[in-house]
């Protein structure tokens, strides 16, 4: 030991967040791994962007979104509908794709809009938006049936210009190609009824004015939308993940009596405890140069053969949970807190320590009793 109670204390105390943070980043890497969590959370990053606010589903900007998601948006649930999108994710239970690039978001929102009655893609995403008129192919079936009717009174007109006839029959085609070009160009993954959000409605009108009807610089600029969107979709799944984490290791901190202010109490005290936590963490530290290297499993067996040796144990105390009193619960609460802020962290921060326990240890004498000074001469001890 090095002499120094605080700092041994405290290198203690930091591989122990250390080792328990590893195991509640273990069993989350598992949770959202079972769960898609990743996948969750870009649809409710997805739904914020293409459903305005009396669509959005709340929970999906909570810390449920890790398990559970769904949207009420007609125009999300379309985009998850469509083959671009719905054939990126696995199949199962958790189909939905964990990332989407941007070329395939506006790829997938442009074929969405463009599809529909009017006559070319220009129109149909300027009639998506509000711009102009829809074309009603009500209008058009009737005048097919009333031309047909036409027909058929002149097929029974003995006098009847054939010419006419003729010409009503071209026209009776032309219609019918006319309204079955425009009925295959309906999309079918909206419903009929289908209308953009008055929000959602405002936002494409502002980037399609500005693309100027290039339908090309219309997807760029969607591109564009959503590649800012993504910086704050990350920026959600951290926070999610961290306030999951603080739940858990409350939980593991409850399970394993891991009081802090005890811990500290009892490492300050007692010397054997002290020293099999330094050991452990110079080991740990001399064998791994990161986090991820660390092998989780290994070193809870090496504590449990070291504790059972000198009749210790992991946590902090057998007291039973009946005895627990105030200040038991913030020590759990100080552990959680630790806990959430994961390995990384107090790995960073234990090799600092032991650096500076490094240093701080006096240098073995010779066996000789001669030692050397900093001008390389050796110098003979006194005493």
């Amino acid at each position: 030991m090095t002499g120094l109670i605080v700092l041994d204390t405290f290198i203690s105390l930091v591989f122990i967040f250390l080792l328990y943070s590893l195991f509640t980043m273990t069993l989350i890497e598992s949770l959202t791994s079972i769960f898609s969590s990743r996948a969750k959370n870009l649809m409710a990053g997805i739904e914020r962007l293409l459903a305005d606010e009396n669509e959005s589903n709340k929970t999906n900007h909570t810390i449920v979104n890790l398990f559970w998601a769904s949207t009420n948006s007609l125009l999300t649930k379309a985009f998850y509908t469509h083959p671009s999108i719905r054939y990126l994710g696995p199949k199962g239970i958790n189909s939905k794709p964990s990332y989407i690039s941007p070329n395939r978001f506006s790829e997938t929102l442009v074929d969405l809009l463009q599809k529909g009655t009017n006559s070319n893609a220009v129109e149909n995403i300027s009639a998506a938006l509000g711009i102009i008129p829809k074309f009603e192919l009500g209008e058009l079936e009737g005048n097919i049936k009333e031309l047909e009717e036409e027909i058929k009174i002149l097929k029974g007109i003995e006098s009847v210009d054939e010419f006419e006839v003729e010409s009503a029959k071209q026209e009776l085609s032309y219609l019918k190609l006319e309204l079955d070009n425009r009925t295959k160009t309906k999309n079918p993954f909206l419903p009929e009824d289908f209308n953009l959000g008055t929000d959602t409605k405002y936002q494409f009108n502002l980037l399609w004015n500005e693309a100027g009807d290039d339908i090309e610089k219309f997807k760029g600029l969607l591109e564009q939308w959503y590649n800012d969107q993504m910086d704050r979709i990350s920026g959600w799944y951290k926070r999610k993940l961290s306030l999951l984490t603080f739940i858990l290791g409350f939980i593991i901190a409850c399970s394993f009596k891991v009081d802090t202010i005890q811990l500290a109490m009892e490492l300050s005290k007692n010397e054997d405890l002290r020293a099999i936590y330094v050991e452990g963490a110079k080991d740990m530290i001399a064998n791994n140069q990161t986090v991820d290297s660390i092998k989780l499993e290994e070193n809870r067996q090496y504590f449990d053969k070291k504790l059972q040796e000198n009749n210790l144990v992991f946590s902090v105390t057998d007291i039973s949970f009946k005895d627990i009193k105030f200040l038991n619960w913030i020590g759990f609460l100080i552990t959680a807190f630790a806990i959430s802020l994961g390995a990384p962290f107090w790995f960073d921060l234990l090799s600092k320590l032991m650096r500076v326990r490094t240093s701080l240890q006096p240098a073995a004498p010779s066996s000789s009793g001669i030692s050397t000074s900093n001008d390389g001469k050796n110098t003979k001890a006194v005493g």
